[in-house]
């Protein structure tokens, strides 16, 4: 059975709010520094979720670092002990990857976007299961990072698969199927808790669109029999 142990962080009427995720700040920051987090920081205030919003890139900006960059000291046959290199650097990037799919699993869906996807186990059958939070809002800039970051990353993947098999750097194909089934797992898993909220969003419209038409009638049926319809 899953656990619930992560809850949506909620004010009154369930509506987040974003100046409670905010550091405040300690230090006067110099005119320099001001204008080199001048972008950075007029874009993450866009966020009701900034620290969420880093951390759903951090993990991914890390595995592809070390990928990439580390991938060029351990493929060099000139470095000594460059099997030992790539060992160190496929290492890195799997737990990178484990921890990015986790993140994503696990936090960032459910205070991006108020979804989240999970797996119950009972005896020899496995049930998945597809969530979204009712009521909530979602904020706009958190949901366009989510989406777009968490389609993003199979493509990039996916075009570095192809550039190792052009190259026939085979060996380096196993961080990229990690990488590829992991961010594979959370695309399917957030497309069908997506689906599903739509479902839902379509199904309350239909009985709200019904109840009311009800009501209307009952209403006529009523102000006929007693002599007071219009």
């Amino acid at each position: 059975m899953a656990s619930h142990e992560l809850h949506f962080t909620v004010t009154q009427n369930g509506v987040e709010d974003p100046s409670a995720l905010h550091d405040p700040p300690t230090l006067p920051a110099t005119p320099a520094q001001q204008s080199g987090n001048s972008f950075l920081g007029e874009t993450l205030s866009q966020s009701a979720h900034p620290i969420v919003c880093i951390f759903h890139v951090v993990f991914k900006g890390l595995a592809l670092f070390f990928y990439i960059f580390g991938g060029w000291f351990a493929g060099d046959r000139k470095v000594k002990n460059s099997g030992a290199n790539f060992i160190t650097v496929t290492v890195i990037c799997i737990l990178l990857l484990a921890a990015d799919f986790w993140v994503v699993k696990n936090i960032t869906g459910r205070l991006l976007v108020g979804l989240r996807w999970w797996n119950k186990v009972e005896g020899d059958k496995t049930s998945w299961i597809f969530e979204s939070a009712q009521d909530r809002q979602v904020n706009k800039f958190d949901s366009s990072v989510f989406w777009t970051v968490l389609y993003v990353t199979p493509a990039v993947w996916f075009a570095l698969m192809i550039v190792g098999i052009l190259k026939f750097n085979l060996g380096w194909l196993i961080v990229v199927f990690t990488a590829l089934s992991l961010s594979f797992a959370n695309v399917y898993g957030y497309y069908k808790c997506s689906s599903d909220q739509k479902a839902k969003f379509q199904q309350m419209v239909a009985q709200g669109a019904q109840a009311g038409a009800m009501s209307m009638m009952r209403g006529n049926m009523m102000g006929w029999l007693t002599g007071t319809s219009s």
